[in-house]
């Protein structure tokens, strides 16, 4: 089960006028229950009623604030129902792209994944599994990201001295990153463990918001930096991913300057959220470690012999 907490006071009204509004939802006399979900910027309740055949379960999604500066609610409604579709994410009965309320189905005795979970053998192969499943898939999805015009955008809303050097610094990978290493495919863009559930067997991803046509190299560095993978198994992943006759080497390499710039934009979200007042976060938590370890790594003298082994 995932981790349950009480609804507050000032929420359940909230809630219970946003599933009021949901159209697809039958009337019923059987009242609400609810408990809110982690999340870190939208809030998320599972919402039940009823019980035995009747019973319903769902996991409603109010959007964070600010967040439709900068998500394209409208296109993450449509990725989502494109990936539940091919049975990647639970299904979606509902998403309002003006307000970003989002209904979905709740998948029974779902589990979240974790860095340590990803440490079993069988939910790592399905973790980079769905990933690969998700980039071969031929979807269309609505709109691309693309990593520094999306660093961009959110140094624009909200910025330190300490995130504009190495921004600055950091336009020295560019010319490395941004042709990318193939076509763009559909890409998840968030792929934190906590967004990968396992129940009865099988998996599913959850939390299509920033899901665009990508560089698949985003997906994976991303699922490297969350799930904490150390170098095996980054070679683990990449097998997998590419097949055993892969260039370890060179994909070690590109995924090593793509997380370089990922914690960057991590860490740039993480002000954007900040100067929004989504949460109680603070920098330490959010922005700090994360331009610690950015510095860290373009300081590394290391970092010329990454970029040629990346070509």
């Amino acid at each position: 089960m995932p981790i349950l907490s009480q609804i507050n006071a000032a929420e359940e009204p909230e809630v219970r006028d946003a599933l009021a509004r949901i159209s697809v939802l039958a009337r019923s006399p059987s009242p609400w229950r609810m408990a809110r979900l982690p999340s870190l910027t939208n809030r998320s309740f599972l919402v039940e009623r009823g019980d035995g055949a009747s019973a319903e379960a769902y996991v409603l999604r109010l959007p964070g604030k600010g967040t439709e500066r900068y998500i394209d609610r409208a296109g993450e409604a449509a990725n989502a129902r494109a990936v539940a579709g091919i049975g990647l994410a639970p299904p979606i009965l509902y998403g309002d792209p003006a307000s970003g309320v989002m209904l979905s189905r709740y998948i029974a005795g779902a589990v979240p994944l974790s860095p340590e979970r990803l440490r079993e053998a069988d939910h790592f192969r399905a973790a980079v599994g769905l990933l690969q499943r998700l980039h071969g898939s031929g979807l269309a999805f609505t709109g691309e990201m693309r990593l520094y015009p999306k660093l961009d955008q959110y140094l624009a809303m909200a910025s330190t001295p300490a995130l504009r050097e190495l921004r600055r610094a950091g336009e020295a990978l560019r010319p490395v990153i941004e042709p990318g290493w193939g076509a763009l495919r559909p890409c998840h863009i968030d792929p934190a463990p906590h967004n990968f559930i396992a129940a009865a067997g099988q998996h599913f991803l959850l939390d299509w918001e920033y899901a665009a046509m990508c560089d698949p190299v985003w997906d994976l560095a991303g699922l490297s930096i969350e799930g904490r993978f150390d170098p095996a198994q980054d070679a683990a992943m990449v097998a997998q991913y590419f097949g055993a006759t892969a260039d370890l080497g060179a994909w070690a390499s590109r995924l090593h300057l793509y997380r370089i710039m990922l914690r960057l934009v991590a860490a740039s979200w993480g002000a954007v959220q900040i100067a929004a007042g989504n949460g109680n976060w603070t920098a330490a938590e959010l922005v700090d470690p994360l331009v610690t370890l950015t510095a860290a790594d373009l300081g590394d003298p290391a970092l010329g012999r990454h970029i040629q082994s990346s070509g």
